[in-house]
């Protein structure tokens, strides 16, 4: 009994370890959400907020962009424009709420 516990600490350990190296290997998440101002007479202007997450924490990032846009939704912000980002500039999903194309086109920023 004891040494059936000793190989499956080992195993376990190992298993852990063998993740912790890999996660160093894989890319990392953000989770960007651009706000555009639009008040009249005075000149648009655009707001990004970034959340970063970790090297491996695909879940965690997909999982807030998900609850970001359902509460920006909720709340009614527009125009915004929500990003998941992977690595540095890699798009994996963009999610725009109102008018965001027509502001984008006139901002010079």
């Amino acid at each position: 009994m004891g040494f059936s516990n000793a190989v499956n600490n080992l195993s376990s350990n190992l298993r852990i370890g063998i993740n912790n190296f890999l996660k160093n290997f894989k890319p990392s998440y953000s989770v960007n959400a651009i706000t555009y101002f639009v008040i009249p007479g005075v000149p648009l202007k655009k707001k990004i907020t970034a959340y970063r997450f970790g090297r491996g924490e695909f879940v965690e990032a997909k999982f807030f962009f998900d609850k970001a846009l359902e509460k920006t939704k909720e709340l009614g912000f527009v125009p915004v424009e929500l990003q998941l980002i992977q690595g540095k500039e890699k798009l994996i999903d963009n999610q725009k709420l109102g008018p965001v194309d027509m502001v984008k086109s006139t901002i010079k920023n």
